[in-house]
């Protein structure tokens, strides 16, 4: 199976983006449709053999972004599904070849990311602040800080399984998967197609997310709280981080991250997203928590 190696490293990857901003964003891979809104892409086409077994729209719109983007990476998948579908592989274990190819495209697609819109990247953190407001409405288990907690402390080989086991193919979780992953590829193909160049932010950047960061935390001192007593705790040891975490609430933390680049200037959240975006998707966590926390006021 040649894409054995991506699908650990993608799907770690994948989970790593989704953890370091703002700690919840691993809850996202557990949503229901979240009422998205699409960037221009092609039409959804048939002409794949994995079409014949996973019918449904999102599936066939997210395997034609991912052949636009990275041809190589959809002609492998296309000929490991073809040999799964050969050998009687069902539904779900093609469904879950499809998850491990798009989320390999955190890493292989920085670099195209970081040359997006601004208004693109509002798009991809809007997508994910409204599933989890869909979350927060259902006072689901992932936006408990100790649940998140918890399976980030799987090794990688405990991991990719749970993770895929989150996503039966037919879902409501699967289709979301499908929905949000095909405007990532639909964004890092306009990062291709018509390259952004934005400048690293500059003080004047970092002055305003402050100022807006500030303001929401005056807002939502609560959470402002949390906040800070994870920037206390990063540096000491994992049980304290974990036993910090485990006190937040992920989803109000995905949401306050949304509200921020929402509330920013186009240009000055174009700047700030170009040089935080790609370093989450290569997984740089270091770099990505002292960004984040610069966002929420503490510096």
């Amino acid at each position: 199976m040649a894409l054995a190696p991506q699908t650990d490293t993608g799907l770690k990857l994948g989970l790593i983006v989704l953890a370091v901003t703002a700690l919840g964003f691993v809850a996202l891979f557990l949503l229901g449709p979240s009422g998205s809104s699409k960037l221009d892409g092609p039409e959804p086409q048939s002409d794949t053999r994995i079409a014949d077994v996973l019918t449904d729209t999102g599936t066939r719109e997210a395997i034609e972004a991912l052949k636009a983007v990275s041809p190589a990476t959809y002609a492998e998948l296309d000929a490991v599904a073809t040999r799964t579908i050969a050998d009687g592989g069902d539904a779900q274990a093609v469904s879950e070849l499809v998850l491990a190819a798009l989320y390999a495209q955190f890493k292989a697609q920085a670099g195209s990311v970081k040359a997006a819109r601004s208004a693109d990247y509002q798009t991809i953190v809007a997508e994910l602040a409204a599933g989890l407001q869909d979350l927060k409405a259902a006072d689901s288990v992932w936006c408990d800080g100790e649940t998140i907690a918890d399976f980030l402390a799987q090794n990688e080989a405990e991991l990719v399984p749970s993770l895929l086991a989150e996503f039966p193919y037919g879902s409501a979780q699967y289709d979301w998967a499908m929905g949000w992953m095909t405007t990532v590829l639909h964004v890092a193909k306009q990062g291709q197609l018509q390259p952004q160049s934005h400048p690293r932010p500059g003080f004047r950047d970092e002055a305003i997310l402050q100022q807006h960061g500030l303001a929401l935390g005056s807002e939502q001192w609560a959470l402002g709280l949390q906040i800070a007593a994870f920037a206390n705790s990063e540096g000491t040891s994992y049980g304290e981080m974990k036993r910090v975490v485990s006190g937040m609430n992920v989803c109000d933390l995905g949401i306050a991250v949304e509200t921020v680049s929402g509330r920013l200037p186009p240009d000055v959240r174009g700047r700030i997203w170009s040089d935080l975006m790609p370093e989450i998707m290569i997984g740089n966590t270091p770099y990505v928590m002292y960004r984040v926390t610069d966002y929420f006021f503490i510096g």
